[in-house]
Parts: C-alpha cells; sequence; structure tokens
C-alpha cells in the first residue's frame, strides 16, 4: 500500500510540475503579446489583482533548485 501511495505521490507532483512550468509559459505569451500592445510588464502587474512575476522572475523559476 505503501509504494502505491508514493507511486502516486510521485505522479502527483510530476502533473503539478508540467502544469507550473505550462502556466509560466503562457503568462510569459501573455506578457509578449501585451508588450507587442504597448503594455509594459510594469503595467501589467499595477493593473493585476494579482501579481504578476515579471519575465526574469519567471524563466528564473524555471531553472532547477539544487
Amino acid at each position: 500500500m505503501s509504494d502505491e501511495l508514493n507511486e502516486k505521490i510521485d505522479r502527483l507532483q510530476m502533473e503539478v510540475s508540467q502544469l507550473r512550468e505550462f502556466a509560466v509559459m503562457q503568462l510569459a505569451v501573455i506578457q509578449v503579446m501585451a508588450l507587442k500592445m504597448g503594455i509594459a510588464p510594469q503595467q501589467m502587474a499595477a493593473l493585476s489583482p494579482i501579481p504578476i512575476p515579471t519575465p526574469f522572475d519567471l524563466m528564473d523559476s524555471l531553472k532547477p533548485k539544487g
């Protein structure tokens, strides 16, 4: 039972990691589109009700930890 649970946890952690990377890429695409429309990342962050990381922070978040 413990091995099965560990496998499920590992699978979920991998899926969460993949979803996180996908979300980061989507946000980067949105920021590029905003730049093309003349909206700077700082303006986008100021208008957003939730914190938006800068493009540099996004790229750093994709780097392997450790």
